[in-house]
């Protein structure tokens, strides 16, 4: 608004009520141009905020989503289903050795895995195969003997001199007299 276009519009004005009027015309510009200005400024930053979703979802194009969970989906099964494969093994083979069972392999191929693994209480049916193993085949259970040794007769006597001595032993005394066999 210009002071020339009031005068014409309000003739009768005095010079101290265009000063005010035009002062307040100026405060409401000043503020009406700051507002815009800042307006101005949301603007850009969500267009440059779009800009970047925009670039960083190009870069997904083409990505099948729902393939993407499917996949997720089974990792997470077949984790589970490792992690309570692990359980499985762990019980099992702590159940074999506290029965004393001499070797977890050999007392794992007498037991139906599948079964056991499907049961609803591993624990209790654990045992039960177990048990019924330590009665089928009591061999794959029990201690071992004390020096881990086994005792088998060769038909040797022990602690045995003999009477007369063989070429061996002659030879053996004679290279080393003071030494008593």
């Amino acid at each position: 608004m210009k002071r020339e276009d009031v005068k014409n519009k309000i003739p009768g004005i005095t010079e101290e009520q265009l000063n005010w009027l035009m002062q307040e015309n100026g405060s409401d510009i000043t503020r009406e141009k700051n507002a815009a200005a800042a307006l101005q400024t949301q603007l850009n930053s969500a267009q440059a905020q779009l800009k970047t979703a925009q670039d960083g979802l190009k870069a997904f194009d083409g990505v099948d989503v729902a393939g993407l969970q499917a996949q997720v989906t089974k990792l997470k099964a077949d984790m589970q289903a490792q992690a309570d494969g692990f359980a499985f093994d762990s019980a099992l083979n702590t159940a074999i050795l506290g029965k004393k069972g001499r070797s977890v392999d050999a007392v794992r191929a007498l037991l139906d895995l599948d079964a056991l693994k499907g049961s609803k209480d591993r624990t209790t049916d654990i045992n039960k195969a177990l048990e019924d193993a330590v009665k089928a085949n009591p061999w794959a259970f029990g201690d071992t003997q004390s020096a881990g040794y086994p005792n088998v007769k060769d038909g040797g006597a022990p602690n045995h001199n003999p009477s007369q001595p063989d070429g061996i032993l002659a030879a053996f005394s004679k290279l080393n007299p003071n030494l008593k066999i």
